[in-house]
């Protein structure tokens, strides 16, 4: 199967965050986020739909993924107390379609992408002239006004030009030069530039290239795609022509998800509309904000200190424009329920389709968002966030169900731009 955006359809989980940080093969430790949305994961067992009230905790737990189908049948019995489903078939809506049109450039710079990620590399120092691309090593010695200034000399430097990674005219200035010749380039700092004592200034950097190593790509024929397509998940490609094809097909594949992604969002805002809901199941709505300024605080705990911010409230002005952490626990909260009202629709819809999620249709969707997320497989997941994640791939998938129901049944209107 190839590799598509398979979050393309998908709501914004609230455990998302952790999963994509958290999303390396090696990485088996369970982040103080993911612990966070666990703490009160068992607070009841999952009840006859029956026999809830309204009260009947319906957040997130630890459990089986054979489970999880019980568990959303009670969930979808308690959100009846909260809301009536309205009409969610035959809704109006327009919806773009013109990105489905992809070019011929756009699939030629997709490839040449790929062919670029599988390139080998050749030192041209001895006959070479730097080219943006090229991975370089350098002296260089800034001068102000005649003077070196602190910051602005290193040795055996390395550098891939074009990366940005030094200042414009810096960058730019290094694309011409031969090997073992110093020259010496004019420059402008940036007006906004970190160092007062520079912003603003002209300099000159001494250079001195040592080494070019540029990038030796292939061109896309029959051998290579023999040799490398598989890595990028086409597996029954055997030709250059027949890659190309697979590649424009892709595409619009990816852009037909990404637009029915969006229809449906749209779909969900008007039936939302259609629906007065007064009150929440209070338990998973208070477990969705507390999630949300946990994991939040988990990465000024990771990242805060690195950043310059000296405490949570500066983190979350700088980072968020929020005045404090009463006033992110505010926004937290009209975000979950945000978040709650279309997870209440969505189930709603799933259980009026008579929708049923088994274990393997859990475990193989996990596997495709293990993939995505550079995982070695769902249990790699599971040991890393725990068995509340069969709760968050479980409702990915009734999302996809229902999405897919939802949009067939829509009146359609298509434009192109």
């Amino acid at each position: 199967m190839r590799k598509k955006s398979i979050l393309a359809a998908a709501a914004a989980l609230i455990l998302a965050a952790p999963l994509a940080a958290c999303g390396n093969s090696s990485n088996t430790e369970t982040t103080a986020a993911a612990t966070a949305t666990t703490s009160a994961a068992a607070a009841e067992p999952i009840v006859a739909p029956d026999a809830v009230t309204a009260d009947t905790d319906t957040s997130n737990r630890e459990l089986e993924a054979s489970e999880y189908d019980s568990f959303y049948q009670m969930t979808a019995a308690v959100y009846k107390k909260y809301l009536t489903l309205p009409e969610y078939k035959g809704i109006a809506v327009t919806v773009d379609r013109s990105s489905e049109d992809v070019s011929e450039d756009t699939v030629e710079e997709t490839i040449q992408s790929m062919l670029s990620d599988s390139a080998g590399s050749v030192d041209v120092t001895a006959d070479g002239v730097t080219q943006s691309g090229d991975t370089i090593t350098l002296d260089y010695q800034g001068l102000l006004d005649g003077v070196a200034f602190d910051g602005g000399t290193a040795t055996d430097q390395t550098y891939t030009i074009g990366s940005g990674k030094f200042i414009s005219d810096l960058d730019t200035g290094l694309v011409g030069l031969k090997a073992n010749v110093q020259t010496d380039i004019p420059c402008t700092f940036p007006d906004d530039y970190s160092s007062s004592d520079l912003a603003g200034k002209s300099v000159i950097f001494r250079v001195t290239i040592k080494s070019i190593t540029r990038k030796d790509v292939p061109e896309l024929t029959d051998e290579w795609v023999q040799k490398n397509a598989a890595n990028y998940n086409y597996t029954q490609e055997t030709t250059a022509d027949q890659f190309r094809q697979a590649v424009k097909e892709e595409l619009v594949s990816q852009k037909v998800a990404s637009n029915d992604s969006t229809k449906f969002k749209d779909i969900l805002a008007t039936i939302a509309d259609g629906v007065t809901i007064d009150s929440y199941p209070q338990k998973e709505l208070t477990s969705l904000t507390n999630t949300m300024v946990n994991n939040v605080r988990t990465q000024y705990q990771n990242y805060g200190a690195s950043s310059g911010y000296t405490s949570f409230d500066a983190y979350l002005q700088g980072m968020y424009g929020m005045e404090d952490e009463a006033a992110f626990t505010d926004y937290a909260g009209t975000y979950a329920k945000n978040y709650l009202t279309t997870k209440m629709l969505v189930t709603e819809i799933a259980d009026a389709e008579d929708i049923h999620v088994t274990e393997e249709e859990i475990n193989d969707l996990g596997d495709s968002l293990a993939s995505y997320y550079g995982y070695d497989g769902y249990d790699t997941i599971i040991n890393s966030l725990g068995r509340e994640m069969n709760c968050e791939v479980g409702y990915e998938y009734l999302y996809g169900k229902v999405e897919e129901i939802v949009n067939a049944a829509a009146v359609e209107t298509t434009t192109n731009g």
